[in-house]
């Protein structure tokens, strides 16, 4: 599960009834299917872990 920072609005369809929408700009913590599928589709890319806060 990579993290992921869109730079796109992505929708992301896992089955024919389901879209699950992201917002260009959200930093998210994805499954990597839906990682691949959106760098892929030039909606974003992956990043680095954001660091824990101690």
């Amino acid at each position: 599960m990579p993290w992921f920072e869109f730079t796109a609005n992505f929708d992301f369809r896992p089955s024919r009834r389901v879209i699950l929408a992201y917002r260009a700009g959200d930093r998210l913590l994805l499954p990597t299917a839906v990682a691949k599928a959106a760098e892929a589709a030039g909606a974003g890319r992956q990043v680095e872990a954001e660091r824990e806060r101690p």
